[in-house]
């Protein structure tokens, strides 16, 4: 196997904005993209891969030729199909629904599918910018459907303004949305399921209103306060080699300062790896085998039968979020 790099499946969306094919370096530019979905087996838009033998075929085809090869022992068995992770970019110009989504056993119930814990990486923040995570006091379902139904729902979410290199931890469960003005990347279970709670009157380009799913989203959101400082983390001024950003469960996420040639060994780990790119540019060397470049607003996926990865940087300031499952 060989390093994959896919086809990006951007998707037009109300709240999008115009920055993401300008950081991406996508011509001709288009304007409303929201979202880059980067490495992806969710039906319907599944990921299709660009590069050597495998170029054209989907990432789901590859995953049944390849099998634990590509995803790792453990993972292949207990996920023999698809990826279970989605990875994304995204660009914002106005602020997305307030919405909650489902864990792993609320939704197989409900939906028959997985649920969805995600994770966002600030990397350019426009001044005054925020998202929400989270109540800012203790919540009940009777004061929250009082908030919903008066439209007052913005006076108890729990604002925070952000800068570049913020990260965000979303458990399934905890209120949350994206402002304007933001440049993100998402790291998420493979899930496209998502109970929209509020959506400040917007209309869609039809003129009418989205829909809202707040039956669903009393059934499963946490309605506890959570303080501040345990809601994010900064790697302002974080200049290891390697920053552990999220230690879950569902995903190990570390942000790769990349100053200098290196070789990372993954011959412990029984897991595929996902780099994005967030800033600058790298060539990758998978066990001494083809180079593959890796620049700003691209991602490239690591098969687990990779044990040797060299890294060599192309500009002086490379940034690379590492992401697997442990």
């Amino acid at each position: 196997m060989y390093l994959l790099k896919f086809e990006p499946i951007l998707k037009e969306v109300i709240w999008g904005g115009s920055d993401l094919c300008i950081y991406k370096d996508i011509q001709p530019r288009r304007h409303s993209i929201g979202e880059s979905w980067e490495v992806s087996t969710v039906p319907g838009f599944g990921s299709v891969v660009s590069n050597g033998e495998y170029a054209g075929m989907s990432l789901v085809e590859v995953i049944e030729r390849e099998k634990s090869n590509l995803l790792g022992e453990k993972i292949y068995a207990q996920n023999p199909d698809s990826l279970p992770l989605l990875f994304k970019f995204m660009n914002t110009d106005d602020k997305c629904s307030v919405q909650v989504h489902p864990n792993d056993e609320q939704a197989m119930r409900k939906h028959h599918c997985k649920g969805k814990t995600e994770m966002w990486y600030v990397i350019d923040a426009q001044p005054g910018a925020e998202l929400v995570s989270g109540f800012s006091k203790q919540m009940d379902e009777a004061e929250c459907r009082r908030h919903i139904e008066n439209g007052t729902l913005d006076e108890v979410l729990m604002r925070h303004k952000v800068k570049a290199g913020d990260v965000f931890y979303i458990p399934a469960g905890r209120i949350h949305a994206v402002g304007g003005g933001l440049l993100l990347s998402e790291i998420q279970q493979s899930s496209d399921l998502t109970y929209r709670v509020y959506d400040y009157g917007r209309k869609d380009a039809q003129g009418c209103s989205r829909d809202l799913h707040v039956e669903e989203a009393m059934e499963v959101l946490d309605f506890s306060y959570v303080p501040v400082e345990k809601m994010y983390k900064s790697t302002d001024g974080a200049d290891a080699d390697s920053v552990v950003l999220i230690d879950s469960p569902f995903f190990k996420v570390n942000l790769l300062n990349v100053k200098s040639t290196r070789n990372v060994d993954y011959s412990a780990l029984d897991s595929f790896v996902v780099y994005m790119c967030t800033k600058g540019s790298c060539v990758l060397s998978a066990d001494g085998g083809v180079d593959v470049p890796l620049r700003q607003g691209e991602s490239v996926l690591i098969p687990a039968c990779v044990k040797k990865l060299e890294v060599r940087p192309l500009s002086e300031d490379t940034k690379i979020l590492e992401t697997y499952i442990d």
